[in-house]
């Protein structure tokens, strides 16, 4: 058979997708010659196998389509429609794709993720490019630092982009996203990644409902449930999203984050809790870490641990639990793992007082979705920014002065003060 080398390297790896079959490697021919025009054909069944990934040969494809004028090199619009176009022959539908994780579940949890990962490598719908990654010592920790390349957005304005009517919307990269169908206790939930991701296999909970979640009871429940259906991913939230976001989600990724790996600086006990171990995480900022066998008692312990820091004060080291208008100040956000058979939150305790906000020379270093990722000990930076002294030096004095119960100012002692109050 005579076929470009390219196109036929490129539908190997769409064979291996599992969306099409030898079968139909003739249309899948035809398709991309439709697409980029005319090829030089060569004999292929003498030819090696390809070591170039998709991304190599996309472009390759991509030069032939200049060449062919089927597309303008200056249209960088038109130039992104072509390449999703050529990656959606990488892309099984939702239906494949649902059904082929379903049978990586039955063999292992991660190696339903890695199938799913890994298809989302191969069709571009995610960018791992990074400027720059080094692990540095914030306040003795280990963070990671990364600056990643701006990647253009589709705009989705008149679909929101967490409902499941996203799924393949658009002529652009957004046409080959896939969504992971979940029942959790009855409720519709979808799972994907995050196209440009800020830390390892990045990926959002979505409810199918379009609608705000609520911190509450149920939504704990509901990321418990989530650890024990991915116990290799953790699960969390970003405040600001409960807050304003119309459409409610969680976000998550690989749970062995910086915050995970840290140790317990002083285990305490919770009257009336002693199932649950109960510690203070060393780490920049103040975090108190739940474990335990049971959901239940975690999510008693998490509740409890709440509302007494929401009625927590300390003057003298600027604490204050309400506002002037009495408004809370005082919350937490939960991160949420698992570990053989226990249940793990870290509480990352947030005062959301003018006191207690990264400085302003941190918050022009890092990109705009980078809180609050950094809690967890991954930084990420503008992409116009360098990994310098000065520049771990704010990042350290905005960590600090994050932290509710500073170090080296008695930290340790005011922090075993509000333990006290437990």
């Amino acid at each position: 058979m005579m076929q470009n080398k390219t196109v036929h390297d490129f539908i190997n790896i769409a064979l291996l997708s599992g969306g099409w079959m030898e079968l139909d490697r003739l249309y899948l021919n035809n398709q991309i010659i439709a697409l980029i025009g005319p090829t030089d054909d060569e004999e292929t069944e003498t030819l090696e196998e390809s070591t170039k990934t998709s991304r190599d040969l996309l472009n390759e494809l991509m030069e032939i389509a200049k060449s062919n004028q089927k597309v303008d090199s200056h249209d960088l619009k038109s130039i992104k429609e072509l390449e999703a176009k050529l990656m959606a022959l990488l892309t099984p539908p939702p239906s494949v794709v649902n059904a082929l994780f379903s049978q990586h579940y039955d063999a292992t949890e991660k190696e339903a993720t890695d199938y799913f990962y890994l298809m989302n490598l191969t069709n571009d719908s995610i960018d791992e490019n990074t400027l720059l990654k080094k692990e540095v010592e914030i306040n003795r920790q280990p963070f990671i630092i990364q600056a990643k390349q701006d990647t253009s957005k589709e705009l989705m304005s008149s679909v929101c982009s967490y409902c499941f009517e996203s799924e393949g919307y658009g002529i652009e990269k957004n046409a080959n996203k896939r969504i992971i169908r979940m029942n959790l206790r009855g409720d519709s939930w979808g799972f994907y990644y995050v196209s440009n991701p800020l830390l390892k296999e990045h990926c959002i909970y979505t409810p199918e409902t379009h609608e705000p979640l609520v911190m509450n009871r149920q939504l704990q429940e509901t990321m418990l449930n989530l650890v024990d259906i991915y116990p290799h991913y953790f699960v969390s939230v970003n405040p600001e999203v409960l807050r304003l976001a119309p459409h409610g989600h969680l976000y998550g990724g690989d749970a062995k984050i910086p915050l995970a790996l840290a140790e317990n600086s002083f285990m305490f006990d919770i009257p009336g809790f002693v199932t649950v171990e109960a510690s203070i995480v060393d780490w920049p900022i103040s975090v108190i870490r739940l474990k335990t066998t049971s959901k239940k008692n975690l999510i008693n312990a998490m509740e409890y641990i709440t509302l007494k820091w929401q009625q927590y004060s300390y003057p003298s080291l600027d604490i204050i639990a309400k506002d002037e208008d009495g408004k809370d100040l005082h919350s937490m956000i939960p991160v949420m793992r698992k570990e053989d058979n226990y249940y793990i939150v870290d509480m990352i305790l947030q005062d959301n007082s003018s006191e207690f906000k990264p400085t302003l020379a941190y918050q022009n270093l890092i990109t705009e979705e980078a809180w609050p990722i950094d809690q967890l000990g991954i930084i990420n930076l503008k992409s116009n920014q360098e990994l310098t002294d000065e520049t771990i030096e704010k990042v350290t004095k905005s960590m600090e002065k994050q932290s509710i119960f500073r170090r080296p100012q008695d930290g340790q002692k005011a922090f075993l003060r509000f333990i006290d109050t437990l």
